[in-house]
């Protein structure tokens, strides 16, 4: 006999586990539908301007949080998987009382990407550091100017290990509804 139950009603939960919930909230303030404006800085000097839905809910029996970034806006429509600049993407950020760090995986299907991090609060901030990339840059992605209806996100790159950052993507979110 099967469980009764969805997929989604046993991936979702209501809150944070009751354990560790405190610490939750890092990435828990975050929970609820958020639109984002975005500019992007290319090598080359382009500029890139984009709006984003993101949405963040609590997964795991409130172990951890799950998001999705998905750019163009859908409004009902459908992207194709090729088309530039389309990102469908999810995160999973899981918090581990043993280091006092979260682990962080990004995947973005329509562009093949995996990243694998791992973040902290610092002082206002909350940082989430890669290891660094074939090229030899460090990335970081970094929770800025937070506040319980809007905050900002940059992507952030170093060629230095770390002594200097070079901003490559920033958005502008504001909560929905």
């Amino acid at each position: 006999m099967s469980n009764p139950r969805s997929f989604i009603e046993g991936l979702t939960a209501s809150g944070p586990a009751a354990e560790y919930a405190d610490q939750l909230m890092l990435y828990g303030q975050f929970v609820g539908d958020w639109l984002a404006e975005t500019v992007e800085f290319s090598a080359d000097g382009t500029v890139t301007h984009s709006q984003w839905d993101i949405r963040f809910d609590w997964v795991l029996e409130g172990r951890a949080i799950q998001d999705l970034w998905i750019t163009p806006v859908r409004n009902g429509t459908e992207v194709r998987w090729s088309e530039p600049g389309n990102r469908y993407s999810t995160t999973l950020r899981v918090y581990d009382p043993k280091i006092d760090a979260w682990h962080i995986i990004w995947i973005n299907p329509p562009g093949g990407y995996i990243t694998r991090q791992l973040a902290r609060k610092v002082g206002d901030e909350i940082i989430q550091l890669a290891d660094v990339d074939a090229s030899g840059s460090l990335t970081r992605w970094v929770y800025r100017d937070i506040t319980r209806n809007s905050f900002r996100w940059c992507n952030e790159r170093s060629v230095d290990q770390g002594k200097s950052w070079r901003l490559m993507q920033e958005m502008r979110a504001k909560r929905q509804g």
